[in-house]
């Protein structure tokens, strides 16, 4: 796991509420842009990847909007218009320059919804045209006096123009006097310094399961979309093959291909195996982790297939993810998010809920050392059963797990 940081910084408007947070590149828990040595379109590609991919923005509250400077090589990319434009404002830096192809790139993100913000605004001709088109102008009032403020406003105001945000607020008198002025919205030391949100990036490895799980997910794949994903990674196509080739359920025919697997064994059994065997490529700094995740699953599958047959896949499925956070060792939520689950199975994992929920909490009460506890009344099985199930689970994945760990050499 990588440490990844954020600084936010917050953005107050008139009632001094916050409405808005300002997201900032930092290196570390203190080290910020300046001397990091990291040019600019670099550092917004971190911001952007540590605030939406790792860390979550909706940490900072979903009725938040989000503030990202951009370069000019940022403006034209690709990698923006991925951005949520209800949440984002994007902050066009001071140093950008203005050229027909700049607001033509500019008018089009506003055309898809997003807000634009023009930093550390200095008022000259040439930004006239960007002028018009902006929602918000920041302008900076460090260790300004108040004629010097009046000024900088005066030089933007208009009755049906941009929101002006008084930037670098020192103290209290500058708070005052800008408002007094009409200012709309406020940031600086007075009201709020930035502070550091950390977070954990997967290594790349746990980042390549996490998206094949993903889109194995996917109820609307095609055998041949299935067998594109697997052959993708050798190593996962060769343990899954020799794995099945091994597997009961192939019945003691042999496997020569992943196509023929698919037909073979189905669809839907080939997408469960498939995730447990990518699972069980990955390490884990607790051993036991995979272990659990196959208990589970199977644990879960023998309580639908012997008693809820409709529900068989998802248990699987429930209980193979149970312990995501484990594996890839960040928060569950943030696990799951990543995958398309049906909101009931999210619920199922998360919190117990419905008899997906059921199932499982029987599962880690049994995991407890509590197998006699009370069992759901749903269920309506006893105790003894479901023992019997988890230990017939936790033999099962005892001889996966073996099969797993078998170096790719063998035969």
């Amino acid at each position: 796991m990588t440490n990844v940081f954020l600084g936010v910084q917050p953005i107050f408007d008139r009632e001094r509420q916050v409405v808005a947070y300002e997201l900032l590149f930092r290196s570390g828990t203190g080290g910020g842009f300046e001397g990091s040595g990291v040019d600019g379109d670099c550092a917004t590609s971190q911001v952007i990847l540590n605030a939406f991919a790792d860390i979550g923005v909706d940490k900072l509250g979903r009725d938040k909007l989000l503030y990202i400077n951009l370069t000019e090589g940022m403006l034209t990319s690709d990698v923006i218009q991925a951005l949520p434009p209800d949440r984002v404002v994007l902050e066009i830096l001071e140093s950008v320059q203005v050229t027909p192809e700049l607001i033509e790139s500019v008018q089009r993100l506003v055309d898809m919804g997003f807000k634009i913000a023009l930093d550390d605004f200095v008022f000259q001709s040439s930004w006239e045209p960007l002028l018009r088109i902006c929602h918000i102008v920041k302008l900076d009032v460090q260790g300004d006096d108040e004629d010097a403020m009046r000024a900088k406003y005066a030089s933007v105001f208009k009755n049906e123009g941009p929101r002006l945000l008084a930037e670098k607020v020192e103290n209290r008198i500058q708070f005052v006097q800008c408002l007094n002025m009409g200012f709309d919205l406020f940031q600086g030391y007075y009201l709020a310094r930035p502070r550091v949100m950390e977070g954990k990036r997967p290594s790349a490895d746990k980042i390549r399961v996490m998206r094949l799980l993903a889109e194995l997910q996917d109820n609307d794949l095609s055998l041949q979309e299935v067998e594109r994903l697997i052959a993708q990674d050798v190593a996962l196509s060769y343990r899954l093959l020799r794995f099945l080739s091994g597997a009961s359920i192939t019945q003691g025919r042999t496997i020569h291909n992943l196509m023929q697997a698919i037909s073979l064994v189905g669809l839907r059994t080939i997408r469960q195996w498939a995730a447990l065997v990518a699972l069980g490529t990955l390490s884990t700094q607790t051993p036991y982790s995979v272990t659990r995740s196959l208990i589970y699953a199977r644990y879960c599958q023998i309580v639908g297939e012997r008693n809820l047959p409709r529900e068989k896949d998802a248990l699987f499925t429930v209980g193979l993810f149970f312990n995501l956070d484990e594996i890839l060792e960040i928060p569950l939520v943030e696990a799951l998010a990543s995958l398309p689950l049906d909101d009931a199975l999210k619920d199922a994992i998360l919190s117990h809920e419905g008899v997906l929920g059921q199932v499982l909490a029987s599962a880690v009460r049994f995991e407890e050392l509590n197998a006699f506890g009370p069992v759901p009344p749903s269920l309506g099985l006893s105790g003894e059963i479901l023992s019997a199930y988890f230990l017939e689970a936790f033999a099962w994945a005892r001889g996966v797990q073996s099969q797993l760990a078998a170096p790719l050499s063998a035969a």
